[in-house]
């Protein structure tokens, strides 16, 4: 079987102002003059930093110029109602894989609504990279600034783009030196964690694992490495080993420390000289300065509640994981390894040894780029999907990050008699985040119609406006007070 169908698409290379007060125009100036360090007599020292944190090749003086000619200029996307953005995070200088991206969110930002969703790309996407042919897609970043220094960043856009189908003008790289030190400088993050859970394999900094290392349900005050760990943390029980669930905690990371930096005074100069530190030798963006200013503006009206996580995880309906053999784009031939034989007990017989069992997908770590594995765990679109579909499918990324953050529990009741009705109707819906429960019916009489109870009482509008959308239900105007689930269903002779 062949998985590489699709990817052909993947060697694709891919206004009016709203002028605010002036008060606010010039505080916002002061503070970037502040942050390029114009002040205590060593302003060249500081401008010369400040300018490494934007590749291009305009110099300091050009970019405070825009600034202040055009601090409300629109960015790209804004006059269509979304800008988008790639946001990586990788290991940096001392880690292994130094520039594969860890993390690669999409940070889609409608401005008409003020909501923003945060969309994971795994970074074991299966692309074509051009000279390197079949490749994880965290390593389109780490090829390009390897050769050629600077280029990371559009080379990652160019790939993300193709797998997403979404023009994306901007992106930002911060590796975890500067994402720990920027974290401390601004006094550590307030945190609520949703649920306990326990990552007993997270890696240290000499390829081995930490002590396992535990998170408890409910506010903790994180330095920057307990929250280096908690957003990345990939092997967490209590399902916290997913892509979305990472992807929300990473959510919770950067909201926290958006709130922590506008809170910021004008007058606070060594905090915001340290951030400067931290981010000249750690952060890279292709944005320009004026255009920061300007999302600083629309981030300042987004409220936490309007952040979503969203993740192109496998479901296996629209994205599978698999091994595949990067030489042929074809799953590798299992080879059977016999298994090291248990000792027999004392006067027992030799037991026989089972069956070596085949391959079976699992996330590993990286390796080096100069030592690249031939057999990998890759993510790609699953048997009869293409990259259109998952295209089509992140148009409603909105919508379904809602359904995910809702985490609605629907029980279903088959009145029908029609043994599997109930799971061929409803059990995709756990791909959305709901959690489906499968219950006896307890009536005598089979319904004519289907019906619905919506126990949450309106607290979850998102997924009663899915469900009554998808599926011909009539919504009662009672609570069904035999169960607890947030909604109930009840299947009638309509949706034989």
């Amino acid at each position: 079987m062949n998985y590489m169908n699709d990817f052909p698409e993947l060697q694709q290379q891919y206004a009016p102002s709203h002028p605010k007060r002036h008060r606010r125009r010039w505080k916002w100036v002061v503070l970037i003059l502040i942050i390029l360090g114009i002040a205590g007599g060593v302003a060249f020292k500081y401008l010369t930093q400040a300018n490494q944190i934007f590749t291009g090749d305009k110099n300091i003086f050009a970019r405070i110029g825009n600034l202040l000619l055009s601090p409300d200029k629109e960015l790209i996307g804004e006059s269509n109602g979304q800008i988008n953005i790639l946001l990586m995070g990788i290991g940096g200088p001392g880690h292994e894989g130094a520039l594969l991206t860890d993390t690669m969110l999409v940070a889609n930002i409608n401005i008409q609504t003020n909501e923003v969703v945060l969309t994971n790309i795994p970074r074991d996407f299966m692309v074509d990279l051009p000279k390197y042919r079949l490749q994880k897609i965290n390593a389109a970043y780490a090829y390009a600034e390897r050769d050629n220094p600077g280029t990371g960043g559009e080379a990652a856009i160019d790939e993300i783009e193709a797998v997403t189908g979404l023009e994306i003008p901007y992106y930002a790289v911060i590796d975890f030196k500067g994402f720990v030190k920027g974290v401390d400088d601004v006094g550590g993050l307030d945190i609520t964690i949703d649920r306990t859970f326990t990552d007993a394999f997270y890696p240290d900094y000499k390829n081995g694992y930490l002590a396992p290392v535990t998170f408890t349900k409910g506010p903790e005050h994180m330095n920057g490495e307990r929250a280096l760990i908690f957003a990345r943390s990939r092997k967490g029980n209590n399902n916290e080993g997913s892509d979305f669930a990472r992807s929300e905690r990473q959510k919770k990371i950067l909201v926290a420390f958006k709130e922590k930096v506008f809170a910021l005074k004008l007058n606070d100069l060594k905090t915001l000289n340290n951030l400067l530190g931290a981010f000249t030798d750690n952060f890279r963006t292709n944005m320009e300065p004026h255009e920061l200013k300007r999302l600083t503006d629309l981030g300042s009206k987004i409220q936490e509640q309007s952040v979503y996580s969203f993740s192109l995880e496998p479901d296996g309906e629209l994205v599978c994981s698999a091994l595949i053999d990067l030489a042929t784009g074809k799953p590798p031939v299992p080879i059977a390894v016999p298994p090291t034989p248990t000792p027999p007990p004392a006067g027992g017989p030799t037991p026989t040894p089972s069956p070596s069992p085949s391959p079976t997908p699992t996330p590993e770590e990286e390796p080096e780029l100069d030592n690249p594995s031939t057999t990998a765990y890759v993510v790609i679109p699953c048997v009869g999907k293409t990259l259109a579909d998952i295209h089509t499918h992140l148009k409603d990324s909105i919508y379904f990050a809602k359904l995910k953050k809702e985490s609605a529990i629907v029980e279903i009741q088959n009145s029908t008699g029609k043994t599997g009705l109930a799971n061929s109707l409803f059990g995709t819906l756990t791909n959305l985040g709901f959690e489906i429960k499968f219950t006896s019916f307890t009536g005598k009489v089979p319904l004519e119609q289907s019906i619905i109870y919506d126990n949450s009482h309106g607290g979850k509008p998102n997924t009663l406006e899915y469900l009554n959308s998808n599926y011909k239900l009539t919504i009662s105007d009672v609570n069904y007070t035999g169960s607890t689930a947030d909604f109930v269903i009840i299947l009638g002779k309509d949706a034989l």
